[in-house]
């Protein structure tokens, strides 16, 4: 395997790190130093080209300093060509998964490039060539090129499943003849795994495969993948030789009497997400022996080796981008598992290699140029390689990506091994320190079940944060669950758990606070109504520039949910928490009995109120309801009956943008139309139910809008025969039912500008988001946390299966739209609402008239401050 190495990313990702300086490690970075992560190298070493008459991008081999001008592989190499499918295919999942968290355009179209190129080099059987020249040429003779099942097909299965996931089923449709190509390879690579092979005889590739059918088994589940992932797995699995206590210590290796290599080392990061995927706990255990002793002995002697033999003697060098970043990503993929923390710990501090943690003490990730050096060839700046090619380039990034989305992880980016690294992994030592930013300390030990962090020797004093959760029992419990365990695993920062009182809105409450200066460290159960006035009034922190909080909106969301929560300074400053998408619940039965399904459009919304508004016993006056539409008039009412119906036809327009009231449009009208002539027709009732009464419960009312947190009061009330189910808010007749978006009253976490520890804040706020917290979250309080691709995430279903229709409310967390951030929304809400009560309930004003005036005074408001 050629060592041909490089770095470059656009996904502007900038994160606050910090480490302290140590005369055995590398140059430490300042406690505020900025890490960018570009794609402009990448970029750089892109180039067009022409295959089999089909125009695509591919990725140049090579680019020696100290110019960096792309070249192809010297004759040295065997002149293998220009460019290589093992590299543009992985480059491809370097820009879907930039696409995936900054919705840039220009990433997914170099993605689409690149796929067009793996779809050239395929050879019409699943199988493909791996290198072009100059002319586009292939090489079909290099041992390193032949048309095969090896790692440059394992990583274009890899490539062409991840952009499924990413772009969705229709995704690959710009790329002709893209879904025949990954049909015919996952078909070729299901030959080879029934007949017992390794891809390419390499655990690397059959690896990497794996990691493709995965990502394509999110995307589109279905047996047949479950099966091909599960034995695919399977041959992974037998191939990790010793144990903890006997050498090699784990290690997967293609055969017996192979040594274990640093390049490619992917079988832990296949089989953790294989675990989860396929709910196997026996993968996670395969997944846990080479990262708990082979990796574990790595953190102990400060340093990964190029090679381990099976006597377990080690060669240190060279030591490559494509050598570090897999374990580092085996690590992040056993933190998502396990839940466990260490493990993210373990990545971050591995992840220090690329800023200086080295042997020879640079830094081979160079933040000004995104270019990753080639690699370190012995324990000195004299002995690096800096050149910077298309492995190195792609390695690097796929390690950072991951790193950068860890808030843990880059919580310990910038820690340094102290004393010297080790000379051999036997005999090796029981503990290593690890210097951290303002004299922190970390240790970690190693025994026969893997390695623990000792942090007693952090510098700091302990602290206590406050922590105020709104104060209903389930988020009470949630709370105090979390925060129990916070504090056993973080015993320098206690967080002290004080519900909101009872009996009063967050909202006031928070107010009184910052009046009275008695505001928390951290609250949550804040309204975006409430956050611009929050924001306004300077009492808040920004958190998209912390380091904890940064990275964890990364791995949470992308840049199109956090569009609409950017301030004006395109700030965030509120963790996006929990989101309740809003449906139509029906009543299963009332339904079915009236003869028809739930609505989909607004005619066929007024057809299921007049046939199912009826006069049940006789007496001449209807007392069985099509749908609950509120009489009150209070702003927030306009949750269950209006805005859902507007922001259903609206394309996910909201109510202001720019400054500029944008409400008295067609949407708006035929939201306030339906229930007017809903009203008009006698089909919904003027009249208020019983307080304390839930007329959908007691079969008064057939249908609802609500969010999912009343599945859970229905599963307490356990009403006899109520059998309901839940759909889309019905839109206009004519709206495209990809522009449908739902409404969600989102609730976020903020810390207080009144903290004195913000930074240790956004930590416990990274925790109250990780997976494990969300997995809590809906279990518990059948909520759904603000996350991108819940419903296909496997790490949720089982939590979201736990409670009827909640997968299907879950469907709908990425198409949300919650209230503008403006200080003055409750007062336009308030307009609307007088809107709805004279134009729907009363008629006594037309609906355009009245929306045109309700848009007419909430400009006057918007034009005052």
């Amino acid at each position: 395997m050629s060592s041909r190495h490089g770095l470059r990313l656009l996904v502007l990702i900038a994160l606050t790190t910090a480490c302290a300086r140590d005369s055995q490690s590398g140059p430490a970075l300042a406690e505020s130093a900025r890490l960018t992560l570009s794609l402009d190298h990448l970029r750089h070493l892109g180039l067009d080209a022409v295959v089999n008459g089909r125009p695509v991008r591919v990725v140049a081999l090579y680019a020696e300093a100290p110019d960096y001008r792309p070249t192809p592989s010297p004759e040295r190499d065997g002149s293998e060509g220009i460019a290589s499918l093992d590299d543009a295919a992985r480059a491809a999942v370097v820009y879907l998964r930039a696409f995936e968290m900054t919705d840039d355009e220009r990433a997914r179209q170099e993605a689409l490039g690149l796929l067009s190129f793996v779809v050239a080099m395929e050879q019409g059987d699943g199988e493909f060539i791996n290198f072009i020249d100059a002319r586009g040429r292939l090489n079909r003779t290099a041992p390193s090129s032949r048309k095969s099942m090896s790692y440059w097909a394992a990583r274009s299965i890899w490539a062409l499943g991840e952009a499924v996931r990413v772009l969705g089923s229709d995704g690959l449709e710009p790329v002709s003849g893209a879904r025949d190509v990954l049909d015919r390879a996952v078909a070729r690579m299901a030959r080879d795994v029934d007949a017992g092979r390794l891809l390419g005889g390499s655990a690397t590739a059959t690896s990497e495969a794996l990691l493709g059918i995965l990502a394509l088994h999110q995307a589109e589940p279905s047996p047949r993948l479950t099966s091909l992932a599960a034995r695919t797995a399977a041959l992974l699995v037998p191939l990790s030789r010793g144990n903890a206590t006997t050498a090699p210590w784990g290690a997967r290796t293609d055969r017996p009497d192979a040594a274990w290599h640093a390049w490619g080392s992917r079988a832990t990061v296949a089989l953790a997400r294989a675990s989860i995927a396929l709910n196997r706990p026996d993968l996670l255990a395969a997944a846990l022996q080479e990262a708990d002793a082979l990796w574990g002995r790595f953190l102990v002697a400060g340093q990964v080796p190029w090679e381990v033999s099976p006597n377990g003697s080690a060669r240190w060098f060279p030591q490559i981008a494509y050598g570090i970043g897999p374990v580092i990503e085996g690590y992040v993929a056993l933190a998502e598992a396990t839940g466990d923390r260490r493990y993210a710990v373990f990545a971050g501090l591995t992840a220090s290699w690329f800023l200086g943690a080295n042997p020879a003490r640079v830094n081979m990730y160079d933040q000004e140029t995104g270019r990753t050096f080639d690699g370190i060839d012995g324990p000195s700046p004299e002995q690096v390689n800096r050149n910077s090619g298309a492995e190195s380039t792609i390695e690097a990034l796929l390690a950072l990506q991951r790193v950068s989305a860890s808030p843990e992880a880059m919580e310990y980016l910038g820690y340094r091994p102290t004393g010297a690294a080790a000379a051999s992994l036997t005999g090796l030592a029981d503990r290593r320190e690890f210097a951290g930013p303002g004299g922190a300390r970390l240790t970690l030990t190693r025994d026969a079940a893997g390695i623990a962090i000792d942090e007693s020797g952090a510098a700091a004093p302990p602290i206590t944060l406050t922590y105020w959760p709104a104060a209903n029992p389930s988020e009470t419990w949630l709370a105090t669950r979390l925060a129990s365990q916070w504090n056993a695993e973080n015993p320098s920062v206690q967080v002290r758990v004080q519900p909101l009182p009872a009996g009063r809105s967050s909202e006031e409450v928070l107010l009184a606070a910052i009046v009275a200066k008695a505001t928390p460290d951290i609250s949550s159960n804040v309204s975006s109504a409430l956050l611009a006035r929050l924001v306004r009034a300077g009492s808040v922190v920004r958190l998209d520039d912390r380091v904890a909080t940064a990275a964890r909106l990364r791995e949470r969301t992308n840049a199109a949910m956090l569009a609409s929560l950017r301030l004006p300074d395109g700030g965030i400053y509120a963790f996006p928490w929990k989101t309740n998408p809003e449906m139509m619940m029906y009543n299963v039965d009332l339904l079915a009995s009236a003869g028809i399904d739930p609505p989909r459009t607004h005619s066929e919304l007024l057809d299921a109120f007049r046939r199912l508004a009826r006069d049940t016993d006789g007496d001449g006056r209807l007392d069985r309801w099509p749908f609950w539409a509120g009489l009150k008039t209070t702003w927030f009412e306009r949750f269950y009956d209006f805005y859902p119906l507007y922001l259903a036809s609206s394309g996910g327009r909201t109510l202001i943008s720019d400054g500029k009231v944008i409400f008295d449009n067609p949407a708006a009208v035929a939201a306030l139309e339906v229930l007017r002539r809903g009203f008009d027709e006698g089909s919904l009732p003027r009249v208020n139910f019983s307080v304390g009464r839930d007329p959908f419960v007691d079969g008064t009312v057939a249908m609802k809008i609500i969010g999912p947190w009343f599945v859970r009061e229905l599963n307490e009330l356990k009403v006899p025969g109520l059998r309901y189910d839940v759909a889309p808010v019905p839109a206009a007749d004519g709206t495209d039912p990809d522009d449908r978006f739902a409404f969600a009253d989102l609730r976020s976490i903020a810390i207080f500008s009144t903290t004195k520890h913000p930074d240790a804040a956004a930590r416990f706020v990274a925790y109250l988001t990780s997976p494990a917290a969300d997995r809590l979250l809906i279990e518990h309080a059948s909520q759904l946390p603000y996350r991108i691709g819940l419903a296909g995430d496997p790490r949720f279903a089982a939590a979201l299966a736990r409670w009827p229709t909640l997968a299907t409310y879950a469907t709908y967390v990425g198409r949300t739209r919650d209230l503008d951030l403006d200080p003055d929304i409750v007062e336009i809400f308030d307009l609307l609402s007088e809107a709805y009560e004279e134009a729907a309930v009363y008629g006594t004003r037309p609906v355009r008239e009245a929306l045109t005036r309700a848009a007419t005074e909430a400009q006057r408001i918007l034009d005052a401050r």
